[in-house]
């Protein structure tokens, strides 16, 4: 057997190392919960992946459209969102980002430096505006999704019906699915989620410390045939959704008859969000 050098040997133990203290690093937000976190809790998340026990259907594959051109920024889809899936006031921003975008200025991704340096923001105060549109922006849940290639133990996964979900038993915090969302739509929870048990939604669980969570459609609902929370409360009906398989669903209607567009298609992800300006005309 060849004997192992004084300099070898120096590599290797560093090496080692290095690996035992990253694998610390990366366990440590996840060790504190899963020490304490009771066995019940525990069903009750594995439960949240997979929608509280629904099944996902595999001839259905869920898209939403928003008419950017009947959008007037109000913000209820982000609080609907806020809401129905027990977001705390810590989860900032929120799974919903409303973008105010002046007439002038074109938003093909999630808003750039640049984008904000222009006038792009989330910040106003009032809407709508004249001169100006509202870009809504949340998980895309994407046929090919960065996040679920990168993350090391599998627990954001894409399921049957192309939803794109997260396993909270399995997060073990380490963010790398953030980098790699091109679309800034994940959520790391720093800290310890607060919220009154009478705001509190029985059918969501309220996630814990250390984990990443983001839009799941409001699978809870959509899986039984109901829409999505922020489908439902919008007030000017910019928003739709359904099953895009279907050529009978109204999402699979609007797109064969208006121009739509994806944000960042050239990243390849084939988001499942189209945007459309059929405008407000059609509302009246």
């Amino acid at each position: 057997m060849k004997q192992m050098g004084r300099r070898e040997f120096i590599k290797y133990s560093g090496g080692l190392i290095g690996f035992v203290l990253l694998g610390k690093y990366i366990r440590f937000p996840f060790s504190s919960r899963a020490s304490g976190q009771a066995s019940g809790q525990e069903s009750v998340l594995k439960r949240a992946a997979d929608g509280l026990g629904t099944v996902a259907d595999p001839a259905n594959r869920f898209a939403m459209v928003i008419d950017v051109g009947a959008c007037i920024g109000c913000r209820r889809c982000q609080w609907g969102c806020k809401e129905e899936n027990n977001i705390p006031d810590t989860i900032s921003p929120p799974w919903i980002e409303v973008f105010e975008v002046k007439s002038d200025v074109s938003v093909g991704g999630h808003p750039s430096l640049q984008d904000l340096k222009e006038g792009v923001t989330t910040s106003y105060t009032e809407s709508p505006r004249e001169g100006r549109w509202y870009l809504p922006a949340q998980c895309n849940h994407c046929d090919n999704p960065p996040c679920v290639k990168v993350c090391p133990v599998g627990a954001t996964y894409k399921d049957k019906d192309g939803l794109v979900l997260m396993n909270y038993d399995r997060c073990i915090g380490c963010r790398i699915c953030v980098v790699a969302c091109p679309y800034s739509a994940r959520r790391f929870n720093w800290l310890e989620p607060e919220i009154p048990a009478d705001e509190t939604n029985p059918l969501v669980p309220v996630r814990p410390l250390s984990v990443v969570e983001k839009c799941t459609f409001c699978v809870h609902r959509t899986r039984q045939g109901k829409l999505p929370r922020c489908v439902e409360v919008c007030p000017v009906r910019a928003r739709h959704f359904g099953n895009i398989n279907d050529p009978e669903s109204e999402v699979a209607k609007i797109l064969e008859t208006n121009l739509s567009f994806r944000l960042l298609e050239e990243a390849n992800t084939h988001p499942h969000i189209w945007y459309i300006t059929r405008g407000k005309k059609w509302l009246q």
